[in-house]
């Protein structure tokens, strides 16, 4: 498996990187964990938008799925009539209805229990919207936007790698989100090999070092903080 950060940045783009997508690709199968506003761009130097053969998106704000609408044009001005999957919470095809094309060929759902090669588990995050944080085989678990919570941590129980928001820090936290200190601790819990900070504020950009900071001083294993074009093979 093999992950690839495209945009990374909460809640609006930074200078340096787009809002929250990650390419996910094993045995030629490609799959999109979040589309944010201004993904669309950068997401095209590393796949063809008609390669792409499933989309997971967390929740309905627009730092992590606007820009399927521009996924939706892309697609249909390069000829493809086929029809891509998006699955997440049942509120982002109804964010997402009157801005996307009559001919979008885009089918919305619920996750199934497999998506492509992957065993996909899902559980509902605390956030001012529906989140699905979403775990891919025993590998890697995305928690979207999420407060600490039990299900978090269950879903995280044992993942070799946690891809973390990171929209605060401990002594000025953000309501239903993770600080870094708590990916750091959830990192810890699950026992994972690597966390992945993600999710970072254009307002956090020049304290990036401050938060690998914090989350190292709770987690037992290596941290990393996402950048744009990041791979890591996992």
């Amino acid at each position: 498996m093999r992950l690839t950060v495209i945009g990374c940045s909460g809640s609006a783009p930074g200078p340096d990187a787009a809002c929250s997508c990650y390419l996910v690709e094993q045995d030629g199968w490609r799959l999109l964990l979040d589309l944010g506003t201004g993904a669309v761009g950068p997401l095209q130097r590393y796949a063809p938008v008609t390669a792409l053969d499933a989309v997971f998106v967390t929740h309905a704000h627009g730092d992590h799925c606007d820009d399927l609408t521009a996924l939706a044009y892309l697609r249909s001005a390069a000829g493809d009539a086929g029809s891509l999957p998006v699955y997440g919470p049942a509120a982002v095809e109804s964010r997402l209805a009157e801005r996307l094309p009559a001919h979008r060929k885009f089918t919305f759902g619920p996750a199934p229990e497999r998506i492509g090669p992957y065993r996909v588990r899902t559980a509902v995050g605390r956030h001012q919207v529906e989140n699905w944080a979403v775990r891919l085989d025993d590998q890697l678990c995305y928690t979207g936007d999420s407060a600490p919570c039990d299900a978090l941590d269950d879903l995280a129980h044992g993942c070799a790698v946690v891809l973390a928001e990171a929209s605060g820090f401990d002594d000025e936290p953000v309501p239903n989100h993770l600080t870094a200190g708590d990916a750091g601790r959830l990192a810890h819990r699950a026992g994972a090999q690597l966390l992945v900070l993600t999710h970072i504020r254009p307002w956090h950009r020049d304290r990036v070092a401050d938060l690998l900071a914090e989350a190292a001083r709770h987690s037992s294993c290596p941290v990393l903080l996402a950048t744009a074009g990041l791979t890591l093979n996992l």
